[in-house]
């Protein structure tokens, strides 16, 4: 299990890299955009729509590590009020609850990658080719599942969210 565990997190933090770079990336076009319209009166024409496009894979490729490490938003109120054996429990029924819509929503855009191929489907104003794009979506969804299914084996094992040491600055 301990190889799984770890193969899992190579694979969730390569993404997350992915989503890094693709943020900075994003930054940049904006930037651009930013300078080409107010220095020349008008920007390019494809930032728009890839931005959409690198803010969408950017947000799926993050996805599977936040899953894997816990380090998504949630919200605790009732769960810190329960004993301890009733947040385990909660906790592996969430993540089966996170499991299943990740495999429904995983059909979905396994469904939606197979007809951007054979579609040859492109975006409306340049022109964009968006398989590639809609090719994180079921990766995303399958290692989200696969996250999930590692928290609902293994609730407490590594990976654990990165936290500071005492007295770190």
């Amino acid at each position: 299990m301990q190889g799984i565990l770890r193969w899992s997190d190579r694979v969730a933090t390569l993404l997350a890299q992915i989503a890094a770079g693709l943020a900075v990336a994003m930054s940049g076009f904006v930037a651009l955009s930013a300078i080409m319209r107010y220095v020349l009166g008008s920007p390019f024409s494809f930032t728009e729509e890839l931005v959409g496009l690198i803010f969408t894979a950017m947000v799926f490729a993050g996805i599977p590590i936040a899953t894997l490490r816990r380090t998504h938003i949630s919200v605790t109120i009732i769960p810190d009020l329960l004993p301890e054996w009733a947040q385990r429990l909660l906790d592996r029924v969430a993540h089966a609850v996170i499991l299943l819509f990740c495999l429904w929503f995983g059909k979905l855009t396994w469904d939606y990658l197979q007809l951007t191929i054979a579609l040859n489907a492109r975006s409306s104003g340049v022109q964009l080719i968006l398989w590639p794009w809609t090719a994180v979506l079921p990766l995303s969804c399958l290692l989200s599942a696969m996250a999930a299914a590692i928290r609902i084996a293994v609730p407490n094992g590594s990976p654990q969210p990165v936290t500071a040491k005492p007295g770190a600055h």
